[in-house]
This record gives C-alpha cells, structure tokens and sequence, in this order.
C-alpha cells in the first residue's frame, strides 16, 4: 500500500497548495472589492471542491491499487530487470544470433530470401488471384501476375485502426489474398507489427481479430499508469512481460548505445498493444526477424517497416535544404537504396567497421524499433508547425498564431529560425551505422512520416517492380491536397519518376502512372507502377461532419468501441463506394499487360 499512501500524500500537498493559493487570491481580492465577504465564501467553495477532489482521487486510486493485487511482484520485476537481461544477454539459446559474424552487403538487388519468397507468394496465391480477375486458375500464369503492395501511412493510434480497417475491406473482395508486400509508415507499422504476431497471425482471421483486439487494449490511455500496471498484472508471468517489452532498454545499453524516451515510448507501446497473458510463445514476437516464420512460404504478404535518417541535401533542385534517407526494415534484412549497403535484421543493434561487425550482440528488441517507427514526438519543430497548419481550424485563433509566429521569425532572423525549426523536441533514437562512411560510427533514424506520409519509397525500389500500389493514407497530409502533390513531386524528383495524372474524378481514389528513367537526384526507380492513392476523407453517408483526420489527432492514444466501429465503416463505405471496382480494374489491366508481353515475346 505504499503506492496508496504516496498518492494520497500528492493528493494532500496539491490540496493544501490548492487551498493556499485560494485564500491569497481571495485575500488579495478582499481589498479590492467591497463584500469581502462574498470572496471569502467563495474561498471556502473552492476549499471544499479540492477536498472532494482529494477524497475522489484517493478513492480511485486505493480502489486501482487494490485491483492490482500482485502490485509489488510488478515492483519486484522491475528492480530484477537489469540482472535477468544481462544474464541472457550471452546465451546462445535465448539468442542464437549471437553465434554469427555478419558482413555488410553491398548491392541494391533483392537478398536471397526475399527472392524465394516472391517465387513461392506468386505460386501460392495463383488461385486466389484467378478467382479475383474472374478467370479459371488454368489462364493464369505466375510470372503474368502482378506485384501488388498495399501502403499504409503514418498518423498514430488513428492510422493504425485506419488501415487495418481499410485491409480488412479489401479482404471482402479478394484483394487482401493477392497482395506481395505491405509497407507502413509509423502508425501502420504498429498495425504491422500486431499482425505479425503470435497474437493475430496464428487465428483464422488475423485482420478481424486485430480490429476486434483494439477495442480491447485501447480503452486506456498509453502514459496511465494504472492502466498500465493493470495490462502487466494480467500476464501470467509478469517478469517475462517486463523482460520482454522492457528489456530492450538494457540491451541498448549494454550494446553501448544510448536509451532515450523514445525507447521508452517503444516499451509502452509494446506492453499496451503485443503483450498476452500466456507469454512464453511471445518470446520470438519481440524481434523483427523472427516475424518471417509466418510468410516465408508465401501464405502471407511480406511486412515492410520504414524509418529515416536526417541529410544535408548535396543538391537544391527541389528547394529544400535537406534531405531524408530512407531505411527499410523487414523480416530479411535491413538498410537503404540510397546507400546500397544492407545487414541481416538479426544484426541490427551491433558495431560495425569496415563493413563488418565488430560484436556479437542481441538482436534489437521490436519495442525499440516501434519506438523509432512511431517517433513523430523527434521530428523538427518545423514538422509541427506544418501539422498544425494542416489539422488546426481555420480562424481568427489560428491565423494569430501564424502571424505571431512570422513576426518572431523576422525579429530572430532566419538563421535562428532555421536552428529553432530544425529542433526536435525529444532526440532521435540512437543506433551504430551500417554503412561504408568510415568516419561514420553512429546515426539516428526517425519516423518517415516527416519525408513522406506513404511507404513509396521502398515500393518503387528499383530491384522490387512493384506494379500497383494501394496506397492508404489517414495522415493529416488528407486535410491539404497540395501536400500529397508536394510530397509526391519531391519523390519523383529523388527516383527518377514522372508522375502521370490518369484518374482524378473521385477524391476517395485517385489513380497516378509513376513512369520511370528520368533524370533523379538518387536511386532511380526502373520499373513503371501505377498509384491508387486513398484518402481516408469524410463521408455523409456514414456520419455528417465526421472527420477522423481532424478530431482524432495523432496524440490521441484512447478509442472506445464506437470510435473504432465508425472508423470501420467509414474505411468500408470509401473503399467500396469509391475504389473496389476502379482497383479491381487497374490490377486487371496490369495483368493482361503482362500476359500480352509474355506471349508476344
């Protein structure tokens, strides 16, 4: 119960204070006002209601701790965590990885297992695919089907319920069985990274049962702290719980690199949405790696992770002054087209030099990545402002806020408002670099949301020919058309794409050519694709006046069951009304183009 005395001994002195702070308001007052009398009465009512506030706040928190009947087993957990990770941070059982020394690879084509497992996904899906166009199985040869990619955008708690509704729509009409890879940016990559899991990929319908788990988990704020402890006391062997999602930190520690809040944010992200009661089957749930064993034999799409690093820009063609790198993650491998240089996901976390590792170290615990993958809160202030500018209501509150700041801007001058924006608030996460910049030991990547709220980049790869993406996007980039275009221009001009309007009549599924070999400013793209682009935009139809992508911001960490179910709806009523038949028909089109190609030649 000290848990119970601490809170109340808070609840008091904020009381007293509260009281103190009263009765000099009201004394001060006193003298300035005639009928003292009547402030001091007021006094005495604030007086009263914190008091009611202390003994309601008392009240809810003896009551929680209560519920928490295994409280100081949690406490006891925590103080073992550091001696119970380093004592299996060199068993080669819990972490068979550390056995191997691993090499940098330095190329920009496809590892091998990605290849095997595009070779098998296309066998394995060839009927599903028929069965979708509409033809018999015995018209459809593998090499005519088309790689399709489904993306998913950044946007937080919001953009992970958004696309996983949006997923399971397009499971009703047969899509979902025929996609290769599914990419996501911060948000979806929590989506991902459940789907992925013991949890979800093992039932008859991992999409349904994610969206019937969110209704679940989410009830609870991420940073409650009673809503957590109550999560954790759930589990069935609450040291491995902490182990698992907590133990990451330790690991970064002892593989000399430095634990920040971010990593922090990652373990709460991981004890809210991956923990389960039964543990023990969880352990391989906890690295990336290890998400392979459920889609190497082409039964399900391969996930793709993303994340990326800040440049100063060599060139100024597209009028920024940096750049952004992109990193992909998936089960195989992780690294960069912009630098060619790729390791074993199992790798990440060790040193290396001269393009080979220089320790054996644990594999980077997930949390950490999600930590890194949702990291919205590290982005440059500039990325705030321009959130703010997209989500916040037009008005005269909004228009003073943008004046006062352009004034301050012109009082500090541009070179400190360059250094202001391009501050974060909170610092990347920290990592050992893998890649051929000698003098480079160290490097931090970020949420790729603030390059790009799509996934495209590691779509486009000129190794993948992708040949349509489906592109999901609840992020604010939906509140402000010209963003999409902006950020879409900056990608052609880094891939080497010239982007083709071809239909652009309903707003809740736009359709672009991306036509390749033209000049760029890094990696060309080298296989033409076509981009079904789909904003999750209001609809009357399902509510008037709801729009998730304003009044859901993506701090909001809390969604009830009718949240979700009206966020469901609307995901189904845009796809379906909008963009199951104009897809369905891109994707046959991408087929018989193929097919066509193949017999001619």
């Amino acid at each position: 119960m000290h848990a119970v005395g601490n809170i109340a001994s808070v609840a008091e002195n904020a009381a007293e204070n509260a009281a103190e702070n009263v009765a000099s308001v009201a004394e001060s007052a006193a003298g300035n006002i005639a009928n003292a009398a009547i402030v001091a009465e007021a006094a005495d009512a604030v007086t009263d209601i914190v008091e009611n506030v202390e003994n309601a706040a008392m009240e809810v928190a003896t009551s929680t701790v209560k519920s928490i009947s295994n409280l100081s087993d949690i406490i006891n957990a925590f103080s073992k965590l550091e001696s119970t990770v380093k004592d299996k941070f060199k068993d080669e059982l819990v972490h068979p990885e550390i056995k191997e020394d691993v090499e940098i690879r330095k190329s920009n084509d496809l590892c091998k297992e990605e290849e095997d497992f595009l070779k098998v996904r296309k066998e394995y899906i060839k009927e599903s695919f028929a069965k979708y166009v509409g033809v018999d199985v015995k018209e459809i040869d593998v090499d005519d089907i088309p790689v399709i990619a489904f993306a998913g955008s950044g946007g937080g708690f919001r953009a992970m319920i958004a696309n996983t509704a949006y997923i399971r729509a397009t499971q009703d009409s047969g899509l979902y069985d025929c996609g290769t890879y599914f990419a996501g940016v911060s948000g979806c990559c929590l989506s991902l990274a459940q789907q992925y899991s013991s949890l979800h990929a093992t039932k008859d319908n991992p999409i349904q049962d994610l969206l019937d788990d969110f209704k679940i988990r989410l009830t609870d704020h991420i940073a409650n702290p009673f809503g957590f402890l109550k999560e954790i006391s759930k589990t069935s062997q609450l040291e491995t719980a902490i182990e698992l999602s907590f133990g990451g930190l330790v690991e970064k520690e002892h593989a000399n690199l430095k634990a920040r809040v971010i990593d922090t944010f990652g373990s709460l992200l991981t004890a809210k949405l991956l923990l389960e009661k039964d543990l023990e089957p969880q352990r391989q749930d906890f690295k990336l790696s290890q998400q392979k064993r459920f889609f190497k034999d082409g039964k399900k799409m391969m996930p793709i992770y993303t994340a990326v690093e800040s440049h100063k820009a060599e060139t100024e063609k597209v009028g920024l002054k940096k750049h952004y790198d992109w990193y992909e993650f998936t089960p195989f491998e992780i690294g960069s087209e912009e630098h060619g240089a790729w390791i074993p996901t199992w790798s990440f976390g060790r040193e290396f030099k001269s393009g080979k590792s220089v320790n054996r170290v644990p594999e980077q615990n997930i949390s950490q990545l999600l930590g890194m993958f949702g990291s919205a809160p590290c982005a440059p202030f500039k990325e705030y402002l321009e959130t703010f500018k997209q989500v916040a209501t037009d008005g005269w509150a909004k228009e003073k806020l943008i004046e006062l700041y352009s004034d301050f801007s012109v009082l500090v001058g541009d070179d400190m408002k360059d250094k202001i924006e391009e501050t974060s608030i909170f610092l990347p996460a920290d990592n050992h670099y893998h890649g051929f910049m000698v003098s480079k030991l160290r490097f931090e990547l970020l949420d790729s949301g603030v390059s790009n709220d799509l996934p495209l980049y590691p779509l486009v790869h000129s190794s993948r020919k992708v040949d349509v993406i489906i592109a999901f996007d609840s992020s604010g980039t939906v509140n402000k058309h010209e963003d999409f275009v902006k950020k879409q221009e900056e990608l052609a001009s880094r891939k080497g794409i010239k982007i083709e309007e071809r239909d652009l009549e309903s707003k809740y599924c736009e359709i672009y050519n991306y036509l390749p070999n033209v000049e760029s400013d890094g990696p060309s793209a080298a296989h033409p694709c076509t981009l079904c682009y789909i904003p999750y935009l209001p609809n009357d139809k399902v509510k008037k006046n709801f729009a998730p992508c304003v009044e859901y911001f993506m701090t909001k960490f809390t969604y009830n069951e009718e949240e979700i179910d009206l966020m469901i709806k609307l995901a189904k009523q845009n796809w379906l009304e909008a963009a199951e038949e104009k897809v369905k028909n891109i994707i046959i089109e991408a087929w018989k183009k193929k097919r066509d190609a193949r017999v001619k030649n």
